[in-house]
């Protein structure tokens, strides 16, 4: 198997994705992605009401961010990590269980020539 140059910087997203099933594998379970407020707050080490306050300064947003059902919050953990490391969206793609075969299988079949 060769690997093209162009897909080196593809490296880091495998590695990645390796270490996320990985840890899926060895300890039998998936972590846990969807955290209320106060989780978040407990995650990302900021208070309570700054969590809110980022909320409607549209630090945090909806849809992204977060999510609003049945009255609760849920803020997506990937979405906020990305936010927090200053990246751009997942998409959430790369971490929905029933498309992480598919994924694997692209970015395995990128590096075949």
């Amino acid at each position: 198997m060769n690997i093209e140059l162009e897909h080196l910087h593809e490296i880091p997203k495998i590695m990645e994705l390796l270490t996320l099933i990985q840890s899926t594998l060895s300890e039998g379970r998936v972590e846990k992605r969807w955290l209320n407020t106060r989780e978040l707050a407990v995650y990302t080490g900021y208070k309570y009401e700054t969590i809110k306050a980022k909320i409607k300064s549209g630090d945090f947003i909806r849809d992204l961010h977060y999510f609003k059902k049945g009255g609760i919050l849920l803020f997506d953990k990937i979405e906020v990590d990305n936010w927090v490391m200053g990246k751009k969206s997942a998409n959430n793609l790369a971490y929905q269980k029933e498309n992480l075969d598919e994924v694997v299988n692209d970015i395995v079949s990128s590096f075949i020539v």
